[in-house]
């Protein structure tokens, strides 16, 4: 069982109006960086819980028939917020790359707490990896509730941390960073963007960057560069580089979380999280299974990309 806390929010994406001007008119998606990257994994036929608060608004209730109908499991204790769904617009270049802004604060997904996520967590023992990050790890209370949360967990699943950062969310750059370096330290995985790489520490070459990461944690980093494929750098100093499908783009809004999604369905359908009863564990990975892990990875992102919005592919797609 694949475990995601994080985010669910409606994505409001733009679109040429009458007049060819974008940002008039939009079309809206299910989206969020946590409820995409379980929504990849569910598609391909694994076990997913999302621990996230929800609304009982509107969109609330469009985000808990989108968990239905993608199989996805969630507590009911934590779907009835009376605070807003979380919104986030896009604007897409050329392209189809995205600009974002977000409406966040004061909202249903950020005022997860501690207590409330612990008593989830202990009904859903059966998860072996928890996929954190992105807004989860941005705002309050959420990102303190992540933190802590984790760390308190003994045993503790596997980890797999995104950061996914969305700098107009981030109120204090340097705290950010060092929660970031916390996190790290508990990850078994770390995916990151260019972009991540970018603002985390500026100015430093991509060696400089990765050296920095060494120097917190041990864990396998994955790094995304886009239509430029993506570097795998095992916690064994090993690399392995995986070039990005070439596909006909219509737009990269949640492909990242669908490269996260899939990789986990692929690394927990072959057991690597530890077998069923099991206490969960990250088995040995060698490189015929990290590079058929980016392969099949890359590939779900880019059916991603050729479709309109976070779209992930469903392993029949796959075939």
């Amino acid at each position: 069982m694949i475990g995601v806390i994080g985010e669910a929010l409606i994505d409001f994406i733009g679109i040429p109006s009458n007049e060819g001007q974008r940002g008039k008119a939009f079309i809206s998606h299910v989206g969020g960086c946590g409820l995409n990257a379980a929504t990849a994994a569910a598609r391909l036929g694994c076990g997913v819980t999302f621990f996230g608060k929800i609304s009982s608004d509107m969109f609330g209730r469009r985000i808990l028939d989108h968990l239905v109908e993608n199989t996805i499991l969630f507590d009911p204790s934590l779907c009835s917020s009376t605070l807003p769904t979380l919104l986030g617009f896009a604007s897409l270049d050329e392209h189809g790359a995205a600009q974002y802004a977000f409406y966040a604060r004061g909202t249903a997904t950020v005022s997860l707490m501690s207590d409330e996520l612990l008593e989830s967590l202990a009904q859903n023992a059966d998860v072996k990896v928890l996929h954190i990050g992105s807004v989860s790890m941005q705002l309050k209370p959420i990102c303190d509730t992540t933190l802590d949360v984790v760390s308190f967990l003994n045993p503790r699943p596997v980890i797999f941390l995104d950061p996914n950062a969305r700098p107009s969310l981030i109120e204090d750059k340097k705290a950010w960073v060092k929660r970031m370096e916390d996190a790290a330290r508990l990850s078994d995985f770390i995916k990151l963007s260019e972009e991540d790489l970018e603002y985390m520490y500026p100015g430093l070459s991509e060696a400089e960057t990765l050296s920095r990461l060494r120097d917190t944690t041990r864990a396998h980093i994955i790094l995304t560069r886009g239509g430029k494929g993506s570097t795998w750098f095992a916690s064994d100093g090993h690399r392995y580089d995986q070039e990005a499908p070439q596909v006909k783009v219509v737009d990269t809004i949640g492909a990242g979380d669908t490269f996260s999604g899939s990789l986990l369905y692929f690394l927990e359908k072959g057991g690597y999280f530890g077998k069923d009863g099991e206490k969960a564990h990250l088995e040995p990975l060698d490189g015929d299974v990290i590079r058929a892990a980016l392969a099949f990875a890359a590939k779900a992102a880019g059916i991603t990309c050729s479709r309109e919005g976070c779209d992930p592919p469903t392993l029949e797609d796959m075939q």
